[in-house]
């Protein structure tokens, strides 16, 4: 009498599909309902204070807004996405004159929709013209953002860049 035994990877990839299906019959519809970013171009200043020096920041930063809408069962309220690109802002040292390059770009951010928001996020920034890990210092740029409530898209922005505050 011959005994057919089954693999171990055959049970646990019947299993994976169980737990999948099941996964995705209870979702129902999909999660959410994403639009077409819209992309703002942001004044942006400010000084960073420090050592080896002071470094005075200026341009653009590029912030791009995607509103998000929840149809699942779970009819969370209106959101967006944003993506903050810096590599348009640069800084001179306030002793040397030195350039400096922002970077961090592409910090992602999700926020519930409203009709103005603030957002801080840190950054990295470098002496020269790319950015250089091994001297890599950071700063702060808080966004204060104004947005369209039916499209999600930013309708008007300000940004200050300053130093990390560190609580002690």
């Amino acid at each position: 009498m011959k005994i057919r035994r089954l693999s171990v990877s055959s049970v646990v990839l019947s299993f994976l599909v169980v737990v999948l299906s099941g996964l995705v019959w209870w979702a129902g519809t999909p999660a959410r309902a994403a639009f077409a970013p819209t992309v703002a171009l942001i004044p942006v200043s400010g000084i960073v204070s420090g050592q080896p020096e002071s470094v005075k920041f200026s341009g653009r930063a590029q912030v791009s807004s995607e509103l998000v809408l929840d149809t699942s069962k779970f009819n969370l309220p209106p959101a967006v996405i944003l993506v903050f690109d810096l590599s348009n802002v640069s800084g001179t040292g306030s002793s040397t004159g030195a350039k400096y390059v922002a970077g961090g770009n592409g910090t992602n951010v999700y926020r519930q929709l409203v009709s103005n928001d603030t957002e801080e996020i840190t950054f990295p920034f470098s002496r020269g013209t790319t950015m250089g890990m091994s001297s890599a210092r950071s700063g702060v740029a808080s966004f204060a953002l104004s947005f369209d409530m039916n499209t999600g898209a930013i309708t008007t922005g300000t940004a200050n860049i300053t130093g990390p505050s560190f609580p002690f």
